[in-house]
């Protein structure tokens, strides 16, 4: 609304002060805001509402006709109107080399880091698929060894703790190879920069047909974390009514760790490639305001944590209370919640 009403202001500065003309410019600016919020309730982005707002309510020639201004009251405001031109063409000289400052990001480089976040998503969620399934031989192979009693404790330490460490392994070069590949596009979360209107647009439409997608997985994630637990507890149930063997509760826990590793992996996808969208066209937590919160978080965090560290040692090495001084930490964290909290309200307050 803040470039609404400075546009609606230089729509007036021309014209004569009187009341008629006044009472034209509230109810002009009534009808913008309702109109604007409107469309913003619609799901348009700022800038697109704000393009609407005045190219329909933004034609003086109309509202001069309407109020029937005559010339002779026109020409009060001559001088008023040259020291205007003048002062809007410093304005937007002076806009022109501020947006030249800020990076231009082109539609490929875009595009790449979408498909990046796409890839990585994928390797990430397929990383932590492993880690958390990569001890479910080394379990069966427990269970079996019940029934099969030539399996020995080193075969079973051997093959399951093996394909354990493989299964970390591969999923150790996912995040690798996947965190390498999207240092590259830091620059986008940190600093602010600007897109081509046209794709902007077409992305954000692009995300608000993803968003039911995103979701559906969101809510399938956590219907699996809720239900893996029904097998362990059905099989808990009936195995301890008769005391039959637990090599069922341990199938039973291999599935739980599955449906799970599948419901995080579902999570991660979603939430990385919904948050991609985010970044690219610097919305909510990526907008430009948070971006310069974070960077005074970062320095501020800089600074205090290495002192929290030298007073902890200080006090730990000086009293000897190893056992006490160690709640410093709790307390160090609430108040750096609470710093993060004032930088956060100053810069909405601004």
């Amino acid at each position: 609304m803040e470039t609404i009403i400075n546009y609606l202001d230089n729509m007036f500065i021309n014209l004569p002060k009187t009341s008629e003309v006044m009472r034209a410019k509230e109810d002009l600016l009534e009808m913008m805001e309702d109109k604007y919020n409107e469309l913003i309730a619609e799901g348009k982005m700022e800038n697109e509402a704000i393009g609407i707002v005045i190219s329909e309510f933004g034609n003086i020639q109309e509202l001069i006709d309407e109020l029937e201004i005559t010339e002779e009251k026109k020409s009060l405001n001559e001088d008023s109107r040259t020291n205007f031109s003048e002062a809007d063409f410093i304005k937007e000289e002076e806009n022109k080399n501020d947006t030249s400052k800020i990076r231009q990001v082109s539609d490929l480089e875009a595009d790449e880091y979408l498909f990046a976040v796409k890839q990585s998503a994928g390797k990430i969620g397929a990383g932590t698929f492993l880690c958390i399934c990569s001890p479910i031989l080394l379990m069966i192979l427990s269970g079996v060894q019940s029934f099969v009693p030539s399996i020995s404790d080193s075969i079973v330490a051997g093959v399951g703790l093996t394909v354990l460490f493989c299964m970390v392994a591969c999923a150790v070069g996912l995040f690798i190879s996947s965190g390498m590949k999207m240092d590259t596009y830091d620059y986008l979360k940190k600093e602010c920069f600007i897109l081509n209107s046209e794709y902007e647009q077409t992305i954000y439409h692009i995300w608000e047909s993803h968003k039911k997608k995103f979701s559906f997985k969101i809510i399938a994630g956590v219907i699996l974390c809720i239900l893996s637990v029904i097998p362990v507890i059905v099989c808990s149930s009936i195995i301890a009514e008769s005391n039959k063997n637990e090599f069922p509760i341990i199938i039973c826990v291999a599935i739980l760790m599955v449906m799970v590793a599948i419901g995080v992996f579902l999570f991660i996808t979603a939430g990385m490639e919904e948050e991609s969208y985010k970044v690219i066209l610097q919305e909510k937590e990526f907008s430009a305001n948070k971006k310069s919160e974070k960077k005074l978080e970062e320095i501020i965090s800089a600074i205090y944590w290495p002192i929290i560290v030298i007073i902890y040692l200080v006090w730990s090495i000086v009293s000897g209370n190893w056992g006490i001084t160690w709640i410093i930490w709790p307390f160090a964290g609430i108040i750096n919640s609470i710093i993060c909290k004032i930088i956060e309200s100053d810069g909405l307050a601004k």
